[in-house]
């Protein structure tokens, strides 16, 4: 007897397929965009370190340089952490206390 599970049985922890495969496929489409974008920023990245290196005096103007810009990214990371946290505490539209059906002592 395998250890090795046979293709026929279907493991119950798989989550059902969605319902909406427009929906499947749209988050799919924002992950390869922010992934398509995370590589152009590397690169730039990257040519811009070169760049300074190439063009600054000396090595400790490029530490400092980098240093700025390194703290700069963590700060612009921080902002939008906190930004997206916000919105996903925000609470969603309840109904006002005097709104709903009022019933009669």
């Amino acid at each position: 007897m395998s250890a090795a599970r046979s293709s026929r049985q279907r493991p119950t922890e798989l989550a059902p397929p969605p319902a909406d495969i427009s929906a499947l496929r749209t988050r799919r489409r924002q992950a390869r965009r922010r992934r398509r974008l995370a590589r152009v920023d590397v690169g730039l990245g990257v040519a811009g370190a070169l760049m300074l290196l190439i063009a600054s005096p000396g090595l400790a103007i490029t530490g400092l340089i980098a240093a700025l810009v390194l703290a700069a990214c963590v700060v612009s990371f921080l902002v939008q952490r906190r930004r997206s946290r916000r919105v996903a505490r925000a609470p969603r539209a309840r109904p006002r206390a005097g709104s709903g059906a009022r019933r009669r002592a």
